[in-house]
């Protein structure tokens, strides 16, 4: 059967698709039905998270955002629920804590997830995560006005603080500088003494050094004899001695 040009054309074009739809599969890595779980986080504001947004675990990303809804009743205040779905390989024990992060300065919001206490058991299906709440960006710039605003009070006073005692601080410096000139001459002095004793410093240090050898062998004689400490010499023996002498 002969196949005309506009068949051969279509067929060429189908093989393209197939192949570029196989080509794209391999690479993105897509899976219709991947396995996996939900968890709840609440926060009282998500700061502009939006659905689909990711969902990364110690930094890795595991899953997105499949759901946002405000709900009401449960506590004092009001909050948003996000319902987030993890991969089934990302588990996530308990006592772990969420927040929304910034990819960047200004870059997309992401809930982040930390992998929680390792004594714990996993979180289950349906489970559910509190949120911290991110820091809002109005109050951190009240707080920076409010720093700024005290930081000019301080710098100001201490402007007026110099200005009204510069007299003083000058004549502090100055009598630094004169206490700095004496201790050089202090220095300088005790030096030129140093360096004509040095001789009389080298027989002291000797003499010392021969003082603590004598008192090192006496306390060690004495450790060996200690009744020395004890001991008198009899009277007898004294005037014998003297006798001697005499005789001599």
């Amino acid at each position: 059967m002969k196949i005309n040009n506009e068949t051969k054309i279509g067929i060429l074009v189908i093989v393209v698709a197939i192949i570029l739809g196989v080509i794209t599969w391999e690479a993105g890595d897509f899976d219709f039905t991947p396995e996996g779980y939900q968890l709840k986080v609440y926060f009282k504001n998500i700061d502009g998270v939006e659905l689909n947004a990711p969902v990364t675990v110690n930094g890795f990303e595991v899953g997105r955002v499949d759901d946002i809804k405000i709900i009401y009743g449960r506590g004092p205040d009001t909050n948003v629920e996000l319902t987030l779905w993890i991969d089934a390989s990302a588990r996530i024990r308990k006592g772990a804590q969420a927040y929304v992060k910034n990819m960047g300065f200004l870059g997309e919001k992401y809930v982040g997830i930390t992998s929680g206490d390792k004594m714990e058991e996993f979180y289950k299906d349906g489970e559910a995560i509190e949120g911290t709440d991110p820091g809002s960006m109005e109050k951190i710039m009240s707080d920076a006005e409010v720093v700024a605003e005290n930081l000019k009070e301080i710098s100001a006073n201490v402007k007026e603080r110099l200005e009204i005692n510069k007299e003083n601080i000058d004549d502090i410096v100055a009598r630094m500088r004169v206490s700095m000139k004496n201790i050089e001459s202090i220095s300088s002095n005790i030096n030129e003494r140093l360096e004509k004793n040095k001789h009389l410093i080298d027989d002291f240090v000797v003499q010392m050094n021969s003082a603590s050898r004598n008192f090192e062998d006496m306390s060690y004689d004495l450790k060996l004899n200690p009744w020395k400490l004890m001991y008198k010499e009899p009277r007898k023996n004294k005037r014998i001695r003297k006798e001697v002498k005499k005789s001599d």
